[in-house]
């Protein structure tokens, strides 16, 4: 059987650009797990069971969600087989959960919940995302649950499984450029109304005058008043538009050209520049063993699913 693709929640600092090959099982977690132990209480009398796994019925609404959470993972329609075959597996799961007396972490289900929002740019696009695959809200809670439970069955079932510090040097050594940090700039910013304001504000600065003086004289925003412009270390492309890319150019002491963006206009300067180095391996070793240590669970646990699904059997009529 086809193992599902893996996604993972985003990691902090220099592991971001690795997520694919260290995920912790976002959503993809619930292909495999989906509705494993969250209390969804008995299948109502028009649910027909439709297959079994050891021993363990796969009921219809099992497989509605199922094609459902395939739908929006991939965007497309799953084929029946596949959706069975995961419907089971799913099962055969919830079944080693019960064995293992694992329940689920609701503090740890939030969480992964509020970063799927995230991930996606908010409630309203996650709403959208489930009317287009045809996916209620009960089977996404039950689909972020099973995620977090598959997660804990790899922990409990496979605890010996581990990755070691000479593994997590050798990935270092391969993904090095992935652990190179992002450039960024000490950054000033006066923020006016209109373009006229804005030239001048920069009359006073080529008049020699200080940009804090000038910040605290011309900036609309409160904040920058407060703080005399200065922005601190940002990371340019973390501005919108072309916000970004007229910081990027700018050499230190530099002051930009007026810029329109957000509701009005912008006036930066570059203080200094940081960054573009590769994080040394002792500053990311704990964080990589710990996820590849995750990776290989996961691995070795969605082995055993593929084998719980091949003895499914499905009811003669």
């Amino acid at each position: 059987m086809s193992s599902a693709a893996s996604a993972s929640p985003a990691p902090s600092g220099p592991l971001r650009g690795v997520t694919r090959l260290l995920a912790l099982l976002l959503l993809a977690g619930a292909v495999w797990a989906a509705a494993v132990g969250c209390g969804g209480g008995p299948p109502p009398p028009d649910d027909p069971v439709v297959a079994t796994v050891d021993g363990r019925d796969v009921h219809r609404s099992a497989v509605d969600a199922m094609r459902a959470e395939l739908r929006l993972l991939d965007g497309e329609e799953p084929g029946a087989d596949e959706v069975l075959r995961r419907a089971a597996e799913r099962e055969a799961l919830r079944g080693e959960a019960e064995q293992l007396g694992i329940k689920v972490d609701e503090a740890a289900v939030a969480r992964r919940r509020a970063d799927l929002v995230r991930r996606l740019g908010g409630d309203a696009a996650l709403q959208a995302a489930l009317r287009e695959a045809g996916m209620t809200a009960g089977q996404l809670r039950s689909s972020v649950e099973a995620a977090e439970l598959f997660a804990a069955v790899a922990r409990a079932r496979y605890p010996g499984l581990r990755a070691g510090s000479a593994e997590a040097r050798r990935f270092y050594r391969r993904h090095r450029d992935a652990f190179r940090t992002a450039p960024a700039v000490d950054l000033g910013a006066i923020f006016v109304r209109n373009e006229g304001i804005a030239g001048n504000a920069l009359a006073r600065l080529d008049a020699g005058r200080p940009f804090e003086e000038v910040a605290r004289q011309f900036s609309i925003d409160p904040e920058l008043k407060h703080r005399e412009g200065r922005l601190g270390w940002t990371v340019p492309g973390s501005l919108p538009g072309e916000l970004g890319d007229v910081v990027k150019d700018l050499a230190v002491g530099e002051v930009s050209a007026p810029t329109a963006g957000g509701g009005g206009v912008w006036v930066f300067k570059v203080f200094g520049r940081r960054g573009g180095e590769v994080t040394p391996f002792s500053g990311v070793r704990d964080e990589l063993v710990a996820r590849l240590t995750a990776r290989k669970r996961a691995a070795a646990l969605q082995e055993w699913l593929r084998e719980a699904g091949g003895r499914v059997e499905i009811p003669v009529p």
